[in-house]
């Protein structure tokens, strides 16, 4: 399956130049959540995340529900969708692309009109997550309207 996603709209929250970590045990990422231009970009993805968690199902090895125990295989949620935020996230510096190059601070990403590039990727317990590894500015398609 396509797990390819490249998606536009205006940065919300962003940690791409100084990676996070929620809580001290944990292993710094970097974020960046999305308010996409197009609301039908939810649907998509939802649609995509869902085959792709029956794909994996598919592949797994079958486990009756006597034997399954649910302290060894929790059900984690998908960490795509943050609110009316998509949130991408990645343990890697995704590669920042023309002025985003020339950036110190993740607040100057702050409202910016972007386009990223990442995949759906599905963790081991099947729960997925939106992986970025390119950001780079965008063209809004009303640019030079009122010109």
């Amino acid at each position: 399956m396509n797990t390819l996603v490249r998606t536009q709209g205006y940065v919300t929250d962003a940690h791409v130049l100084e990676p996070y970590a929620k809580h001290s045990y944990e292993i710094k990422r970097y974020e960046l959540y999305l308010c996409p231009s197009d609301c039908t970009h939810f649907y998509d993805l939802e649609y995509r995340i869902e085959e792709l968690k029956r794909e994996y199902e598919k592949q797994q090895p079958f486990h009756s529900s006597r034997d399954s125990n649910h302290d060894t295989h929790p059900a984690l949620k998908d960490r795509a969708f943050d609110g009316d935020c998509l949130k991408f996230e990645s343990l890697h510096s995704p590669r920042l692309e023309g002025e985003f190059s020339l950036l110190a601070y993740d607040d100057q990403l702050i409202g910016k009109f972007v386009q990223v590039v990442g995949h759906i990727q599905i963790q081991e317990l099947g729960n997925c997550f939106l992986s970025f590894h390119i950001l780079e500015p965008a063209v809004h398609p009303a640019h030079g309207w009122d010109d």
